[in-house]
């Protein structure tokens, strides 16, 4: 058994193919699981069937690892997380969460981000990050391994300032959003499962969130004054 601390929790993973031991070897610890998953084979072959943007040369070790992190998202409500579909940056001791469809152009602002504020910024996650509510009730975002094709990927966990919803903009322009307004595209960027407990548990969490970070629209430019304009809002 694969065992990894991720999001603070110790998570076991039963599996077939060593791909898994690679693409989480930063997270590799010691101890006794909170929870453990397996990934079986018909997992797998599913997995494959819906993936879309698959990387050349991509095996059954590639998908065991999309299947590993489906069945660790369908734990995480119970322990106050969930996974997010977003690419997160620490800027100065806070986690910024930028997120859009695929192929928006998250990567180009992170990147913009770097060129305008230098060491100031680092990758927390590039694709997929854990948000989990501390005891004390701080939201969190987590790296996990799970990083999109350029892999940015770190295993920190930082409280989360604020959440900005992408689109591409003729101009650089960000908007304040209600809870109510980011609600519906909140929740098109988190996995929800089937069964009424855990789209509950998932409910509660996301309707904490949306009364405790910053929200905002960026509509934006490829170019770095599109991280200036975010920047001074969320920042003020």
């Amino acid at each position: 058994m694969l065992i990894v601390g991720i999001a603070g929790l110790v998570i076991g993973i039963e599996h077939r193919y060593p791909y898994l031991e690679k693409h989480c070897a930063a997270y590799k610890t010691d101890g006794t699981p909170d929870f453990s998953v397996t990934v079986t084979q018909e997992m797998i072959e599913a997995e494959r069937a819906k993936a879309v943007d698959v990387p050349t040369g991509a095996d059954d070790g590639y998908f065991e690892s999309l299947s590993a992190a489906r069945e660790i998202a369908h734990r995480l409500p119970a322990c106050d997380a969930f996974l997010f579909h977003a690419a997160v940056i620490e800027y100065k001791g806070s986690a910024i969460a930028f997120t859009a469809p695929s192929g928006t152009g998250k990567s180009t602002h992170i990147k913009n981000w770097k060129r305008a504020f230098g060491d100031d910024v680092r990758i927390v996650n590039g694709d997929k990050p854990i948000l989990r509510f501390s005891p004390e009730g701080t939201l969190y975002a987590y790296g996990t391994p799970w990083a999109g094709k350029e892999g940015w990927s770190r295993n920190v966990g930082l409280p989360l300032k604020a959440v900005v919803f992408l689109e591409r903009g003729k101009e650089n322009r960000i908007f304040p959003l209600s809870p109510a307004d980011a609600a519906m595209p909140l929740m098109n960027q988190i996995l929800l499962e089937s069964d009424p407990e855990t789209v509950a548990a998932t409910l509660s969490l996301a309707d904490r969130m949306l009364g405790q970070v910053g929200l905002f629209r960026l509509a934006c430019t490829p170019d770095v004054g599109s991280a200036l304009v975010a920047k001074n809002a969320i920042f003020g």
